[in-house]
């Protein structure tokens, strides 16, 4: 096989020439620089999910309590929540459970906006409530943080009071029970889903 000759670099270069001679040049310009496409704009964030507290008709299998006492006992902090997430987009205050010697209560307190101290509310939180001390338990899959604490409502009864906190929201599910109670982190997640409503 015959090596074919490779034309002079010469020749490449005087198209080049010709080329750039043929095409109109741009007033004040010698030459005319290829036009760079601007950078694309940077997207922006996605908005925060708005999340905003609703109450259930039935919480754990337990119906709502229509007595003015126990749901006066529900909503008694509400207004002090309120102030914290100023301005509060929505609040929840009630109490579930039958009338009852051995009936479980349930009572819940809640308000959403905006949480800046999600720990300092949560201690804050709990502070009306005659527990000794609390715990840090599991927030679930709504994130944020949990504490819940045990302590006794009079000689009969056995409480557990349990708070979250996330960015926009911060509730209390207290359990009152004439029975010793053990962890209740499993119901707070549940009362929690339960009470949390997400846009749609």
């Amino acid at each position: 096989m015959t090596n074919i000759p490779r034309k002079p670099r010469r020749v490449a270069g005087i198209a080049v020439v010709v080329l750039a001679a043929a095409l109109p040049l741009t007033a004040g310009c010698g030459t005319s620089e290829p036009e760079v496409p601007p950078a694309p704009a940077a997207a922006a964030p996605p908005s925060p999910v708005l999340r905003t507290l609703q109450m259930p008709d039935t919480l754990l299998g337990l119906p709502r309590n229509m007595d003015r006492g126990a749901v006066g006992s529900a909503q008694r902090h509400l207004e002090t929540l309120k102030r914290e997430v100023a301005p509060a987009t929505s609040a929840v205050g009630w109490a579930y459970g039958n009338d009852g010697a051995d009936a479980d209560m349930v009572f819940i307190t809640g308000v959403s906006g905006t949480v800046t101290d999600q720990q300092g509310l949560i201690e804050r939180s709990l502070q009306p409530y005659r527990i000794k001390s609390h715990e840090p338990v599991d927030a679930g899959e709504l994130g944020g943080t949990a504490r819940c604490g045990h302590g006794r409502f009079g000689e009969e009864s056995y409480l557990v009071a349990c708070a979250w906190a996330d960015p926009q929201t911060v509730g209390i599910v207290a359990f009152l029970s004439s029975r010793p109670q053990g962890d209740r982190t499993t119901q707070l997640l549940e009362a929690r889903k339960a009470m949390t409503k997400l846009p749609s």
